[in-house]
């Protein structure tokens, strides 16, 4: 039996989901492509808030604990903004599209 493409989900920035796609042949070696997300989106924090700087217009932050569970979801409005969070304080990991930044809430 031969495998031309597998897919291979790889678990990065603490359990959000990445893809992978390689290819494998008999006459080359497997290729390997993965997609980074662009750094132009800011993303800080501070208080109970979050700053947004840069996002692409309609864009969801997802918020997720350092063990992976997502514990807030906000559809940002505008490209910049500041939106309260209203959780625990504690260190978070903050996504938006292929944008992945550590934050702290104090």
């Amino acid at each position: 039996m031969k495998i031309k493409h597998n897919i291979l989900w790889l678990w990065v920035a603490l359990w959000i989901p990445s893809v992978v796609v390689f290819a494998a042949t008999e006459k080359r070696p497997a290729t390997m492509t993965v997609q980074t997300g662009p750094d132009s989106i800011r993303i800080t924090a501070y208080d109970n808030r979050i700053r947004i700087q840069n996002a692409p217009s309609g864009s969801t932050l997802e918020i997720y604990s350092v063990v992976g569970i997502k514990v807030k979801e906000i559809k940002l409005k505008e490209c910049d903004g500041e939106y309260p969070v209203n959780i625990p304080r504690g260190y978070y990991i903050a996504r938006i599209r292929e944008t992945v930044r550590k934050i702290v809430i104090r």
